[in-house]
């Protein structure tokens, strides 16, 4: 491996032929150039229209796991990229839960070339693949296992990892992550604390060093989910590290996505989730109640919140007939400000600031925060609390 693909990610994908897609139709277009046979049968595993092993399927061989690649590369590159700015990370040892066809784990064990790698998985073909990944890039840091995550106390001592990765694997162990529905945040966490058995984490927490690292980057989608999940490493003693953690940005198939990279360790915090999650989605741009603001995401939210004495003023909902998703979009007033707030049951939020008394133009924003939904259903006025459903 040269030295400008040691020290580049881009180099590093673009010595294995992975390519940027911006569309299904070029994935497919690619994948059955590499493997026609194989990637009809993956088609039907990857919509989820036919059951069986999607990981065995795709690892079929090294080439074409690496063009299946072409998928993620947007978001592994970004994890990469975030991953190398961590420079207080000096791991001597590091487990990778999941490590499917190496790529990852391969380029842990370039980056930190004074460090040993092991990467776990239950496809055959992933390990497969994995293995002669690190053969073709001559790593002799990195080695791979089968096994299932439940078989890694068995394996491994207590305290054998300094840093521990997870990346997208543990929907896969622990079941899927079910979209969160909820209106207000605070409400939710109070409710639904927790995601998932506390049991895996206890394995982690089992495996890592006292001083270690467990650096996990889920699908989590929304905030909600966020939350349970950085609940579930508390109740497991690993806290998470807000300010260290991040949020990811990147394309998929040409869609814009953002992701977040979480960091716990067993040193104690004080900072609650919520407190901690209002610094992982305001890093960088603090939340200012000033006229004229106006937020996106959890920032709009965190922002709603912040305003703890308000009244309701007007709003509207969205009417889907047999749909379980939903919206709202009201107007609210507080001591020197209105509140145009819209938000979804699924974690659409947008907040506007204006000043106090500018009714003509808080139903102007509202009008135009539901607009794009308008095709969805029929809008219905309400003028309290208790007649929005």
């Amino acid at each position: 491996m040269s030295l400008e693909t040691k020290h580049s990610i881009g180099a590093y994908f673009k010595s294995l032929g992975i390519n940027d897609c911006n569309s299904k139709r070029d994935f497919w277009k690619n994948v059955t150039k590499v493997d026609p046979v194989i990637a009809e049968e993956l088609a039907p595993l990857m919509s989820r229209k036919k059951k069986g092993s999607l990981y065995e399927v795709k690892n079929h061989s090294l080439p074409l796991s690496l063009t299946i690649e072409s998928w993620t590369r947007s978001f592994h590159k970004s994890f990469l990229n975030w991953l190398n700015q961590q420079k207080q990370l000096k791991p001597k040892r590091i487990l990778e839960i999941g490590c499917d066809n190496g790529l990852l784990a391969c380029w842990y064990a370039t980056w930190f070339p004074d460090a040993e790698v092991i990467g776990i998985d239950q496809s055959v073909n992933g390990i497969n693949c994995a293995e002669e990944l690190a053969k073709k890039q001559g790593l002799t840091n990195v080695s791979f296992h089968r096994m299932n995550f439940n078989e890694l106390t068995e394996r491994f001592l207590k305290d054998s990892f300094d840093l521990i990765i997870s990346v997208r694997t543990f929907h896969e162990i622990m079941g899927p992550i079910f979209i969160s529905k909820y209106w207000s945040l605070p409400e939710y966490l109070r409710e639904n604390p927790l995601y998932g058995d506390i049991q895996y984490i206890q394995i982690i927490d089992h495996l890592l060093t006292e001083d270690g690292v467990f650096l996990s980057c889920e699908r989590l989608e929304n905030p909600g989910d966020v939350g349970k999940w950085a609940n579930l490493l508390k109740e497991a003693e690993l806290h998470v590290k807000w300010e260290e953690s991040g949020i990811l940005e990147y394309r998929e198939l040409g869609v814009s996505k953002r992701s977040p990279v979480i960091l716990a360790s067993k040193r104690v915090t004080r900072m609650s989730t919520l407190e901690g999650m209002e610094l992982l989605y305001t890093k960088g741009d603090p939340v200012v109640l000033q006229s004229g603001r106006s937020y996106n995401g959890a920032k709009a939210e965190f922002a709603f919140h912040r305003f703890q004495e308000k009244a309701f003023r007007s709003g509207m909902y969205l009417d889907m007939t047999n749909h379980w998703y939903m919206f709202r979009f009201e107007i609210w007033e507080t001591n020197g400000f209105l509140l145009v707030y819209s938000c979804g049951n699924a974690g659409h939020r947008q907040l506007d600031l204006l000043p106090a008394g500018a009714y003509k133009e808080a139903e102007q924003l509202l009008e135009a925060a539901a607009a794009p939904f308008r095709h969805l259903g029929p809008i219905v006025q309400y003028n309290s609390l208790e007649e929005r459903t």
